[in-house]
């Protein structure tokens, strides 16, 4: 049905919807189509955020690189497909699913061994440890830091990180925290209804060399995957992404493929 409706789409403005190259086509085939929508809420600041949400097209913020996620009926924007990873029951079903080599990476066993931690944050109370992990590199997976948060300085308030009154609504952070308590990488995943939008996801470039980054995606995936409502989709920006957008083995692009993530096309759904 979805796709049906999105065919239509297809027919009358082909050039809206980015294309899979040939060699991905063969090995993912067409690309989901998943329908979203913002829960129902009486909450005045829950529905600030779907708007919000609904007005980025599913991005934290309407940067350029950002855009365009969402396909809203009536819209003319270019359609990106997206990088979706739809998280299993539990962390050991999760991790049953990827190679052998690619696990180990993942259970984060060289970090831990060093005495890394991973635990749930309030951004706001940690804002001089995320400017310091921030600071630490300018260029990200070939690409300058957005502007945006270069700019915050330590004492940033996020005050778009705050608790909201719906679980269906509340964000979910996570930090990893090397064995003296420094705050060595961070995701900071929005959320709305049944999808979580990787909004930040950084580590210090000190701590990189211990696989941090793996740690921290997994603590990420069980924190979503324990809740009571845990969310039915973790967005990670563009399929094609970073300096060589096309090229499967580039840094982002291939750990993408290697910890599960799919192209997928998001929709909103209509009433």
């Amino acid at each position: 049905m979805i796709w049906n409706r999105l065919f239509s789409r297809f027919k009358k403005k082909p050039q809206r919807f980015q294309k899979l190259t040939e060699d991905d086509l063969a090995l993912y085939g067409k690309p989901e189509v998943i329908a979203l929508s913002p829960p129902e809420t009486d909450d005045p600041r829950c529905r600030e955020k779907a708007d919000n949400w609904i007005a980025w097209k599913g991005a934290p913020y309407p940067a350029q690189r950002h855009s365009e996620y969402l396909d809203v009926p009536g819209a003319s924007d270019r359609i990106l497909l997206s990088a979706i990873l739809r998280p299993p029951v539990d962390v050991q079903t999760y991790l049953a699913g990827v190679d052998r080599k690619t696990r180990y990476r993942l259970r984060g066993v060289k970090a831990e061994k060093e005495g890394y931690i991973c635990r749930r944050i309030n951004p706001a109370e940690h804002a001089e440890g995320i400017w310091e992990v921030v600071q630490s590199a300018s260029v990200r997976q070939g690409r300058p830091i957005e502007s945006g948060i270069l700019a915050r300085g330590p004492e940033h308030d996020f005050p778009e990180y705050v608790p909201y009154s719906q679980p269906m609504y509340q964000d979910i952070c996570i930090g990893a925290f090397s064995p003296d308590g420094v705050l060595a990488a961070y995701i900071l995943g929005k959320r709305v209804g049944q999808h979580v939008q990787y909004d930040e996801i950084m580590a210090h470039a000190a701590h990189r060399k211990y696989d941090v980054m793996h740690l921290l995606h997994l603590c990420f995936l069980d924190a979503c995957m324990t809740l009571s409502l845990p969310p039915g989709i973790l967005h990670y920006g563009p399929w094609y992404s970073g300096a060589n957008p096309f090229s499967p083995e580039g840094g982002l692009n291939k750990w993408k493929r290697k910890v599960g993530f799919r192209p997928a096309y998001l929709v909103l759904r209509s009433s």
